[in-house]
């Protein structure tokens, strides 16, 4: 897939309008975060049962995935690098988590399952993103960027980690009840 990289606006920008994670086809595991018909970032999972997702959007491309099948945390890498260049680790009974990034830079995912709340928090507290279910039959999620954040704009892929999460979350649970 390709962007126009000259064209295109920071994450921040897109403020005022509405955003969304939706998945366009239940039959393919791609996930998009579109403006309207403007595709900002897609995730694609490369093999059928791997959990390595690729995120392409703004111009780069990165990877995540679980280090260890027995490990709920992420690592996160640029396309063709080795080594992570930030990590998510999940926090106690996978109710949210911290994003660690560059520089001991840190962002909160907060998540409360009563009030169906996702979030992300910067280090002072400051919600950042939130994300909204559209409907309980629907992947679809609407996506409130709260304020401008540097580290957000250095880090668009978090969302896509939190919807990776997201996703995982409601797979778990429909496993669990089947």
């Amino acid at each position: 897939m390709s962007y126009n990289i000259q064209n295109m606006k920071t994450l921040s920008q897109y403020r005022t309008e509405q955003i969304q994670l939706v998945q366009p086809s239940i039959w393919k595991r791609i996930y998009q975060l579109r403006s309207g018909e403007t595709v900002l970032m897609t995730m694609t999972y490369p093999k059928l049962f791997s959990t390595l997702a690729v995120v392409e959007g703004f111009g780069e491309t990165w990877e995540f995935q679980k280090p260890s099948i027995w490990k709920s945390n992420l690592e996160i890498k640029k396309k063709g690098n080795q080594l992570p260049f930030a990590k998510f680790s999940v926090e106690k009974w996978g109710w949210g988590g911290t994003f660690e990034l560059p520089n001991g830079e840190r962002i909160e995912y907060i998540f409360k399952i009563w009030k169906s709340v996702n979030e992300l928090y910067s280090q002072q507290k400051n919600k950042l993103i939130s994300f909204k279910r559209v409907s309980l039959w629907k992947t679809s999620i609407n996506v409130m960027i709260e304020r401008e954040s540097e580290l957000i704009e250095k880090n668009p892929w978090i969302i896509m980690v939190v919807y990776y999460v997201m996703l995982e979350r409601r797979q778990q649970a429909h496993g669990a009840s089947m």
